[in-house]
């Protein structure tokens, strides 16, 4: 099997953004939600990279692909989750919106969005401990050379300026958002300056795991034992 390139962060992390730069750089990119199946060989086997969410069996993908590249690509709880807010807000004013438990604008989905991004992005710290090389954590939304970085990882020389696709022009946030978001951090006892970590909440993990990983990727430099490739810049 071929080499690939996967971007396994969430959605609504830069992920339209980072399809816009593997095609610039000439590469075949698929941005969608089937590969995350990581069953449909034939689409895997049929594009170079792959974004738009996170894969079901992360493991299953690395062994169908061995030695692929992975961008684990992050973001802010607070802008992140108000992101998914305002994309489903505007799928379901297109009539484009199908409606799950845990994909709507409820409690219930907010909330189990925030714990799953803390359980996948602590499990992505120890699926690549062992192999830094492989994975490069970038937030393609506060870094602006976070273009540069990912394809300096990729092997591609030089400078690029990063696509600035499906940025949300809507300046104030709706007040049942607010609302919504507030009522869940505050249920799930999370305070207010894990609100801006990218990574994951402290709160949500014990002692242990946060002496041990960094709970935003800008503080990957204090953590000497994490060698997760953006820490060489």
């Amino acid at each position: 099997m071929q080499k690939k390139i996967f971007a396994i962060g969430f959605n609504k992390s830069g992920t339209t953004s980072i399809h816009a730069l593997f095609k610039s750089l000439g590469l075949r990119s698929y941005h969608g939600t089937a590969w995350r199946r990581c069953d449909d060989i034939r689409l895997l086997n049929s594009y170079d990279c792959f974004s738009d969410g996170i894969p079901n069996d992360l493991a299953k993908l690395d062994k169908l692909f061995a030695h692929s590249k992975y961008i684990w690509q992050v973001r802010e709880l607070k802008s992140w989750i108000y992101s998914r807010l305002a994309h489903i807000e505007d799928s379901k004013t297109k009539n484009q919106f199908n409606s799950s438990k845990y994909w709507d604008i409820t409690e219930t989905a907010v909330t189990n969005w925030i714990k799953k991004r803390t359980k996948y992005h602590l499990y992505l710290y120890d699926f690549f401990k062992k192999r830094p090389q492989d994975v490069i954590m970038v937030n393609i939304i506060r870094d602006i050379d976070a273009a540069t970085k990912i394809s300096n990882f990729l092997g591609y020389s030089g400078s690029y300026e990063t696509p600035k696709m499906n940025v949300n022009s809507r300046k104030e946030i709706p007040e049942h958002h607010i609302h919504l978001f507030k009522k869940c951090i505050s249920d799930l006892k999370i305070p207010e300056y894990e609100l801006e970590y990218d990574v994951y909440c402290p709160s949500l993990a014990n002692g242990r795991v946060v002496r041990k990983y960094p709970p935003d990727s800008g503080l990957l430099r204090y953590y000497p034992k994490v060698q997760i490739n953006t820490i060489r810049y």
